[in-house]
């Protein structure tokens, strides 16, 4: 009874003091606190808040599996932020924003407090829930599991009971303040963007001069993702902001998309100019990152440099997932701008840097194993959908296949390409990739060494199941009309020394090759050779120069008129493109799209577009 009174008299000398808390809470946060006399803290709902020690100001934050306090104001800092979801009975789970499956719950080791994963298939236990006490000079946070209340202890939390706080007053007091009622600051800039769909995120976050990233103790967490934020844009007629934030252009002109970031209450405002024509960036064969359907990087750098341990017994199974490209297969490529390897990078840097202004710069991602008609298809439907005015193509080695086979599917498409770039393109097959193939030298036709692994097979029975390495075989035009394969009169005879000498060699596939290839001639004359096209070759590597079929065998002839994958003689098309009309730089095939001579030419070729005056009469 006396306990009871005591606890009574308590609670009546702290009325005061809860009153004006309530109003300094409802006034900080924009929301009008709970007067009632119960003892759980009265949220509006689930949300993100900052929970600062009231005593010494010190702010909780989950970084590198940790949680941890840090001294200094929270506010706008990404790590800091907690979400309150309702547990039921007025407790909660508090878990950090960015981190859905990860819970605030009590250490298995002492008094400690840490956050903890549990997947989507685990009940979260009661060690994880969470009641919040409304006091004097803030709030308490008890764990339900224990009854232990949380306490500040130096840099680290924990658990403290109600016989352990005597020795440590005040330690168990709270301020939590919502995200969302921390301010508004605005920021306004210059965004041009051309037609395409892109992040406003990223254009936000430019902005505001806010990095979309922030480093805590060696590790990266985000500033924002596109779904923190609302979008309003002040012309619908000009561009749909997208649930995911992007945006979506349904006609030109200028606008101003505001986005608000939905946790810092911060709104930012870029204006956005909007043009109709389009740069499209085609990467060749394994230029574009490759992911599997649980999102892991199946094709990318580490995966590259690390090639011979990828092989080891260890790695091949999730090299192996390469082989046998189908559709519903799970992988799809990675859109990084830059490519696999940076390929790309000083291109599409180069490229932006000119003509942003004018043009959508785009990076066409595509999965390199399947056949170009397949993404010939593919980029046909997306350029259709787009209804550029103007387009600029810069395809890579296969990829200038990729936009041989576009333009076959939908020949009303040349009357919107202004321009075709086609750098290193096989345009009818490379006898380099014969000779690779049959030899077993793929790293070094590609300029990267050996890959110390067609001894076991591995690579060569990849090489076996993709489309896309048939369709870049010398091709029937090349052998029948070109004479590419000095002993062959008949693409049939060809196939049949291919298939007795390179291992895993698929007659199948290397038909359908070949009806594929057939597609992008007609009546005779290249699809390529009906749009303005500049050819650009690799030039001082040792290249296959010709092939001769004796004795059931092929030999090959070298010079260093090529990239080492593709000769010189190889990358233009048909019979029509004059020597004049090829370009060169330095480079072996990989990197040939990134060199600087390379780069250099194709930004003036676009530079000499739209300048002469169109008079009409």
């Amino acid at each position: 009874m006396r306990k009871h009174m005591r606890n009574f008299g308590k609670m009546m000398l702290g009325r005061a003091a809860w009153v004006l808390l309530a109003l300094t809470l409802a006034l900080c946060c924009g929301k009008s606190a709970s007067a009632e006399s119960d003892s759980a803290y009265m949220f509006d709902g689930e949300g993100a808040y900052y929970i600062t020690d009231a005593r010494l100001g010190y702010s909780l934050y989950y970084n590198l599996l940790q949680l941890s306090q840090n001294s200094g104001s929270p506010i706008g800092s990404a790590v800091a932020l907690f979400w309150f979801a309702s547990a039921g009975d007025g407790a909660y789970y508090i878990r950090p924003l960015y981190e859905p499956n990860r819970y605030l719950t009590r250490s298995e080791y002492g008094s400690g407090v840490e956050v903890k994963s549990y997947p989507g298939s685990v009940a979260i236990p009661a060690e994880a829930v969470w009641r919040v006490i409304k006091v004097n000079d803030g709030v308490r946070i008890v764990n339900v599991a224990t009854g232990g209340f949380l306490c500040s202890k130096g840099f680290n939390p924990c658990l403290r009971s109600d016989e352990e706080l005597a020795e440590a007053p005040g330690t168990d007091i709270w301020t939590i303040v919502s995200a969302a009622a921390c301010g508004t600051s605005e920021a306004s800039a210059v965004q041009d963007l051309p037609k395409q769909e892109a992040s406003v995120v990223a254009a936000v976050a430019k902005s505001a001069q806010t990095p979309l990233c922030e480093f805590f103790g060696f590790a990266w967490r985000p500033f924002a993702r596109a779904e923190d934020f609302s979008y309003v844009s002040d012309d619908e007629e000009i561009i749909g902001v997208m649930p995911n934030g992007n945006i979506e252009v349904r006609g030109k002109g200028e606008t101003t998309v505001t986005a608000r970031h939905r946790y810092s209450g911060k709104t930012y405002s870029v204006n956005l100019k909007v043009s109709n024509n389009a740069i499209i960036i085609v990467p060749g064969f394994m230029g574009s990152e490759l992911t599997n359907k649980d999102g892991d990087k199946i094709w990318c750098e580490s995966l590259l440099n690390s090639l011979s341990e990828s092989l080891s017994l260890s790695g091949i199974s999730k090299f192996m997932a390469l082989s046998s490209p189908a559709s519903g297969d799970g992988i799809t490529a990675f859109n990084n701008y830059f490519g696999a390897l940076d390929l790309y990078k000083n291109l599409y840097r180069t490229i932006s840097k000119t003509y942003k202004q004018d043009y959508s710069i785009e990076f066409y991602a595509y999965d390199w194993r399947r056949s170009s008609e397949t993404t010939g298809k593919a980029l046909a439907a997306y350029l259709k959908k787009k209804q550029y005015d103007n387009v600029v193509l810069i395809a890579h080695s296969f990829g200038g296949l990729v936009c041989a086979q576009a333009l076959a599917t939908d020949e009303s498409l040349k009357d919107r390409v202004a321009l075709a770039c086609m750098i290193g393109v096989p345009v009818n097959g490379a006898a380099g990739v014969a000779e690779a193939w049959a030899n077993d030298c793929f790293g070094n036709a590609l300029g990267l060494g050996s890959f110390g692994s067609m001894e076991n097979g591995v690579i060569r029975k990849i090489v076996g199941t993709l489309p896309s390495i048939y369709e870049m075989l010398p091709s029937a035009y090349a052998v029948e009309k070109l004479g590419a394969v000095e002993g062959c009169s008949s693409y049939s005879d060809f196939l049949k020394i291919c298939k007795n000498k390179m291992g895993s060699f698929d007659s199948s596939l290397a038909n359908t090759a070949s009806g594929v290839m057939s597609k992008i001639y007609k009546d005779g004359v290249c699809v390529l050779d009906k749009i303005p096209v500049k050819y650009y070759a690799g030039n001082g590597a040792e290249t296959v120069s010709s092939v001769k079929a004796s004795g059931g065998g092929f030999s090959f002839s070298k010079n260093n008129e090529g990239d080492g994958l593709v000769a010189l003689a190889e990358c233009v098309a048909g019979v029509s493109a004059q020597a004049g009309d090829v370009r060169w730089g330095g480079s072996r095939h990989l990197w040939i799209a990134d060199d600087d001579a390379v780069v250099q030419d194709v930004t003036a070729e676009i530079g000499k577009l739209f300048q002469t005056p169109v008079f009409e009469e």
